[in-house]
């Protein structure tokens, strides 16, 4: 079983739009799996051989289980058949926790991945199918968790359901970029906005997390660490900040 399942259309996705948070939780003793739907190719730089040791370089660098759907770069759609293959690799990973793209963004690969997971992570906990591997032994209603992460050149929702400081895992999330070699042409941080999502909660580098529907948590403890171990105050980004109010003079 694994804790976090990450899901991305093309090897690279998932370590632009979230590698520093799964660098952190790997830290913190957390097993994760990656899931490419594609291997990458028709590829414009490399081969399928070249991207696929880069996604396992990637996975070793991270110390991640390395899963590879058979789905073709610039064709994925979500069909019948991708999400049962999806769901198999849930079914065998048995994840607590799915991350997948948020359904935003000008390609069509990624917003198809993201509609891709939400069907598969519904399709894993079905009986009386064919399938291999079990459905969870719980209510018919029970699924992982999910959360979307952001990978777009252009935000087009700036209001995530929360931000992950990743300052002190940003070089290491270079160095695990730095595997794929073959996409140097490709600028990662304008896609995973780091310093965007950082400045939204007052720190240098962050990334995003969206979710449907409200975040639950059981009380209030999480804003209510010791005073020396809480995060600075956010800050409003460029061109949000709040103008002060207008001076009141008696007449």
């Amino acid at each position: 079983m694994a804790d976090i399942l990450a899901v991305g259309a093309h090897p690279d996705d998932v370590e632009i739009a979230v590698g520093g948070t799964l660098l952190k939780m790997r830290d913190r003793g957390c097993s994760v799996v990656l899931c490419h739907a594609s291997d990458g190719e028709p590829t414009p730089r490399g081969s399928r051989e070249t991207r696929l040791a880069e996604a396992q370089a990637a996975a070793r660098f991270l110390g991640a289980e390395l899963e590879v759907l058979s789905l073709r770069n610039r064709y994925i759609m979500d069909s019948l058949e991708a999400r049962r293959e999806l769901a198999l690799v849930i079914r065998k990973h048995r994840p607590a926790l799915v991350l997948s793209p948020w359904p935003v963004g000008e390609h069509p690969d990624h917003r198809a991945v993201a509609h891709l997971a939400d069907a598969a992570r519904f399709y894993a906990k079905l009986s009386k199918t064919d399938d291999r591997g079990e459905p969870w032994p719980l209510p018919p209603w029970w699924a992982p968790d999910q959360l979307y992460y952001h990978l777009a050149t252009a935000v087009e929702d700036p209001r995530p359901a929360f931000v992950v400081d990743i300052t002190q895992e940003y070089t290491r999330k270079q160095e695990l970029l730095a595997c794929y070699r073959s996409q140097t042409n490709v600028d990662m941080e304008r896609l995973a906005k780091s310093a965007f999502w950082g400045e939204l909660i007052g720190v240098r580098y962050g990334e995003a997390f969206f979710r449907r529907g409200s975040l639950p948590l059981p009380d209030l403890s999480p804003f209510l660490s010791p005073p020396g171990e809480r995060p600075p105050a956010a800050r409003p980004p460029q061109g949000l900040r709040r103008r002060p109010p207008p001076s009141r003079q008696r007449g």
